[in-house]
Parts: structure tokens; C-alpha cells; sequence
């Protein structure tokens, strides 16, 4: 079995703003089921989070370090992660298919990358 990283982007960081507290139920319940169906299988590792707004990017530039604090290189926003376990990237994909991500947010992605063993 490999473990592989999911990586959700191009989620919106403001879909919970302005959401009932019913709404709010209903989408966290969403992803417990998801992560109970993943555990009972044996194919969670890690749940992984939600990220939260703002950060930083770091590039090297040949005088030291660079930050920037509004982010504005970063063209997909990454809104969370998850480590999942599969035998193939083919299971891994079909897993990733039920994340509730991919039902709320209408540009979403979720990248599928196995994780190198070392």
C-alpha cells in the first residue's frame, strides 16, 4: 500500500461565510462521514485540515529570501489537505472522488499525489 496526498484547491476561503449554523452542520457532518467511510476501509491516515486564510510564499532570489505576505504568486489556492492510503493511484483516485470538497465548491480540484518512501 502507498500513501498518497490529497491536496484541495481552487475551493473558496469564504464558503462557510454567511452560513446557517444548519449549513455549517451539514457540511462538517459531510466530511466526518467521508473520513469514517476512509478509517472503516482502512484507507485514512491522516484527516489532514482545512487551511486557514493568508501565509506566506518563499522563494530564494539570490539575495536572500523573499516573503510575501499577500500571497499574490500563488495562483491555485490550496484550501486543505488529507493522506490517504491505497494500493494504486487509480484506488486512490476513486477515494478521493467521495470528498465532500468536490461537491461544495464548483471550480474544485483535488491534485492525487503518491508520497515517495524513503
Amino acid at each position: 500500500m502507498t500513501d498518497f496526498l490529497l491536496i484541495f484547491q481552487n475551493g473558496d476561503p469564504n464558503f462557510m461565510d454567511g452560513k446557517s449554523p444548519e449549513e455549517r452542520q451539514k457540511v462538517l457532518q459531510a466530511w466526518s462521514d467521508w473520513f469514517k467511510k476512509l478509517e472503516q476501509s482502512g484507507n485514512l491516515r491522516n484527516p489532514g485540515a482545512a487551511l486557514a486564510k493568508g501565509g506566506t510564499v518563499l522563494t530564494r532570489n539570490g539575495a536572500g529570501f523573499h516573503t510575501d505576505t499577500a500571497m499574490a504568486e500563488v495562483k491555485e489556492l490550496i484550501g486543505g489537505y488529507s493522506v490517504i492510503q491505497a494500493a494504486s493511484l487509480a484506488e486512490a483516485t476513486e477515494l478521493a472522488k467521495g470528498a465532500p470538497f468536490l461537491q461544495n465548491h464548483p471550480r474544485a480540484q483535488i491534485l492525487v499525489r503518491p508520497i515517495m518512501q524513503m
